[in-house]
Formats: structure tokens, C-alpha cells, sequence
């Protein structure tokens, strides 16, 4: 699913994407496992949480990088069709 993305809330193992915004792909692997292309980068997210709104789908979980730096994140994902 693609869709425009905005992280509102990092702990210390993803402060680099704080407040970082901008078109990416959610795409669904398996139980509660996506991957995650933003910000010309492939993550690993483990979603736990979630709010419908009118505007977007707030997600909150694990990410973890190439690197295996994995932290929480939130982030709102306004879904469509171009990216």
C-alpha cells in the first residue's frame, strides 16, 4: 500500500527519523510483519497498534534497519495511489 507517511513519535533507537515525512510503501509479509520502503531505505516493522481517522491510519511498533538499529516508532500513513 503506498501512501504519504509522517513519524510523530521515536525513542532513542530511531531518533534519526523524527519528525521525517514523505511517500513510501507498507507492504504485508506475514502475523504483524511489513516492510517499510521511506526515505530511500528498506525497515523491518512489527506494527502493535493502530487508529483509524478520517485522514489517515496511525501505526505505532518496532522498525529496524539494514543494520539491525531497531527502536519504537509511530507514524500516520495517508493512504492512495501515487507516489
Amino acid at each position: 500500500m503506498k501512501g504519504y507517511i509522517t513519524v510523530v513519535g521515536v525513542n532513542d533507537g530511531t531518533k534519526r527519523l523524527e519528525k521525517t515525512t514523505g511517500y513510501g510503501t507498507l507492504t504485508y509479509k506475514y502475523h504483524k510483519n511489513y516492510s517499510l520502503e521511506f526515505q530511500n531505505e528498506t525497515f523491518f516493522v512489527e506494527l502493535l497498534d493502530f487508529i483509524i481517522t478520517e485522514n489517515c491510519i496511525e501505526f505505532s511498533g518496532w522498525v529496524g534497519d539494514k543494520d539491525q538499529n531497531f527502536g519504537r516508532i509511530a507514524f500516520q500513513f495517508e493512504p492512495n495511489n501515487e507516489s
